[in-house]
């Protein structure tokens, strides 16, 4: 697994980690993992430590202001920690989902990316969007059309899977459920330095929710974590934890955008999702939603929303939803080897 940098627009520069070529796979598919709040690309580690015996490529870009990545310039952390005009929010948006289009675009030319296969079953880019990293996702996808035309084409050549790994509602434009205020990225009675590191353990956690089948907000365990498994951040190194894990002016930026952009996530997931020159311009595209059944509350409720979305924007493409039992928000840390199976399916 090695660690560098791709240009990602003028000025640019996101660094990765890749596990690099599998061996003996001619034609091989690429996952490109897009990290969420107060964690960096390292948090994709043990998937890429896995990658190779499956025949897998993983590739990990820090964003923005992430380790070894170009910083935000001052006046776009102003925007994401103001709030901005609604012109400044649509075009930083664009700026970012342009920049992880153009790293992709730049992996497939200077790496040599599989391009899909003629039955769109294998080689190609699996696009993974992880919590907050999904606006990211989908928004690269939805802002693609504004994109070069060689550009596009080779995106549309080689992008055959558009995945959401619990993505909460908030992050897909939609409001967030009121059950929601007691988690500790908005809890008041939390002291506010103190809320992304609470945050940031307590998402790691897993929980025993009730019957899923009613589909009932207030069936979920919004608050109390289970007794029955520990949460991920007791079964990752302190070493380890302390490389990956950001508190800083990044994920301020992040809380910030993640609050101030909803009208900007909905219209980049509507428009990856639905939108006809979307859809052609990715005829073997597959949109996929994945959540685990012990995750935090906000990987099933943005499931929910989704579902209930798409009957009302009656999308032309199916989405495949999928709820993971036993799994929490860090599937990927936990069980590699069956996430990575999950992600590329």
């Amino acid at each position: 697994m090695s660690s560098t940098t791709l240009a990602a627009g003028s000025g640019v520069e996101l660094s990765y980690i890749d596990s690099g070529i599998p061996k003996a796979h001619d034609r091989y598919t690429t996952i490109i993992a897009i990290h969420g709040l107060c964690y960096t690309n390292l948090i994709f580690q043990r998937i890429n430590t896995v990658a190779h015996e499956k025949g897998v490529r993983v590739i990990a870009p820090n964003r923005r202001s992430f380790p070894g990545s170009t910083e935000l310039s001052p006046e776009d952390f102003d925007i994401l920690t103001k709030g901005g005009t609604d012109e400044q929010r649509d075009t930083l948006i664009q700026a970012r989902s342009h920049e992880i289009a153009t790293f992709i675009d730049n992996a497939i030319q200077t790496l040599g990316l599989s391009p899909i296969s003629d039955d769109g079953k294998s080689g190609g880019i699996v696009l993974l969007g992880w919590s907050i990293g999904a606006a990211l996702a989908l928004a690269a996808i939805a802002h693609s059309t504004t994109l070069p035309v060689e550009v596009r084409d080779r995106l549309s050549k080689h992008i055959r899977s558009l995945v959401l790994y619990e993505a909460a509602p908030i992050v897909l434009g939609f409001p967030a459920p009121a059950q929601s205020g007691w988690a500790p990225l908005v809890n008041p009675s939390i002291p506010e330095s103190l809320r992304l590191p609470s945050f940031a353990q307590w998402s790691t956690a897993y929980f025993d929710h009730g019957d899923l089948t009613k589909r009932d907000l207030d069936s979920l365990s919004w608050v109390v974590v289970s007794t029955l498994s520990p949460p991920t951040i007791y079964n990752i190194p302190e070493t380890q934890l302390k490389e990956m894990q950001r508190y800083g002016p990044e994920a301020i930026g992040d809380r910030d955008f993640l609050f101030s952009f909803a009208k900007q996530f909905k219209a980049s997931y509507r428009k990856a999702f639905y939108d006809p020159e979307i859809l052609e311009a990715f005829p073997k595209m597959k949109l996929t939603y994945i959540t685990g059944d012990k995750t935090c509350a906000f990987g099933l409720a943005g499931l929910w929303a989704l579902q209930d979305d798409e009957k009302e924007a009656g999308g032309k493409k199916p989405v495949d939803y999928r709820v993971i039992p036993g799994v929490n928000h860090f599937w990927h840390w936990d069980d590699p080897e069956k996430a990575l199976e999950g992600f590329i399916a």
